[in-house]
């Protein structure tokens, strides 16, 4: 193994190389799974209901996945059809939509029955995508929806239901209902989405979009790094950036910006001196300065030391904007590497 502070050789970074990697997330997977049930007023049954979700969040997520929905009344043949964007002005455009679902279910007029989906629908942040549960069944019985109350039914730091329009038709985007046209706008979805969220991992990179408690905790750690009689002193810039890394997201809480008082978030403190440079110290604060650090994907994990002076510059530069240096300060650096 490489003690932190020895002299690193060549066969050794290749070996470190593997393992410090900032991941932008781990694996193709979901952290944490969440439900969200919708209000249930028992206004009305009928044939499908049309709706809007969004992943709308300031919070680090990468993405969310939604897995199934849960609906209730007489139900019988059910599908559940998607289109990306948005339902508006799609309703009646079968060749518009994909469908993710289609099964019999027995009536459950008290009891929520999940259609889990084909395949998850996965929501970046700011994405949206247009979702249409239907019942097949004659009638006007298959599934309960509500009045609207609200343009929203269903929010959370992460997640939104909008509201959208009812369909009378048994007929998947039929055109004509019991009453002439079958779409009633202003109704709202009602029963239970269930999906999951995956955390982005912290990185330089995404540093402005984690919140203000863990923003802090990086710059403080960094900054004990720079004093010689702290313990911090000891370790590498690439050590600290990957423990980072691997640091539950809401570790220091879950507070973006301000405070709620108002208050304007702590200002970035002083330039760190010349004597404390990253590549001043004894110890090699940052003897391989690897891209990967840098960049929102991740990086690469090919081998070799990496010690390329655009590389140190990299790391150096990223340092310096998480200790809140100035860009004046970061030019006259790259200015001095070229010379």
């Amino acid at each position: 193994g490489v003690r932190v502070g020895s002299a690193i050789t060549a066969a050794a970074m290749t070996t470190l190389d593997g393992v410090l990697q900032l991941d932008a997330v781990a694996d193709e997977l979901v952290h944490e799974n969440f439900t969200c049930d919708t209000r249930d007023h028992e206004d009305h049954t009928f044939c499908g209901i049309m709706f809007d979700l969004a992943c709308e969040t300031e919070r680090p997520v990468e993405y969310i996945e939604i897995s199934s929905v849960h609906v209730r009344g007489a139900l019988g043949p059910m599908t559940v059809w998607t289109t990306p964007g948005s339902f508006s002005g799609k309703h009646e455009t079968e060749e518009a939509w994909t469908k993710v679902y289609s099964e019999t279910h027995a009536r459950s007029h008290n009891e929520l029955v999940e259609l889990r989906l084909q395949s998850p629908l996965r929501l970046k942040p700011g994405e949206r995508l247009g979702l249409y549960v239907h019942s097949a069944l004659p009638g006007d019985e298959g599934i309960v929806y509500d009045n609207c109350r609200r343009s929203i039914s269903y929010h959370d730091p992460q997640f939104v239901v909008y509201s959208g329009m009812a369909h009378l038709s048994y007929r998947p985007f039929g055109t004509s209902g019991f009453w002439g046209r079958p779409w009633r706008p202003n109704r709202e979805f009602v029963g239970r989405v269930s999906y999951g969220v995956r955390w982005k991992m912290w990185s330089p990179s995404v540093h402005a979009q984690f919140p203000l408690g863990f923003r802090e905790a990086v710059r403080t750690v960094l900054m004990g790094s720079r004093r010689t009689e702290s313990l911090l002193y000891l370790l590498q810039d690439e050590i600290i950036l990957f423990t980072f890394n691997k640091i539950w997201w809401n570790e220091w809480g879950t507070q973006m910006g301000a405070s709620s008082t108002g208050a304007a978030a702590p200002s970035a403190p002083p330039a760190a001196s010349a004597s404390s440079s990253p590549y001043s110290s004894p110890y090699g604060h940052s003897f391989f300065g690897h891209p990967f650090f840098f960049g929102a994907g991740g990086g690469s994990s090919s081998g070799g030391c990496g010690s390329s002076s655009a590389a140190r510059g990299s790391l150096a530069s990223s340092v310096r904007r998480l200790l809140g240096d100035s860009d004046e300060e970061e030019e006259e650096d790259e200015m001095s590497e070229e010379e």
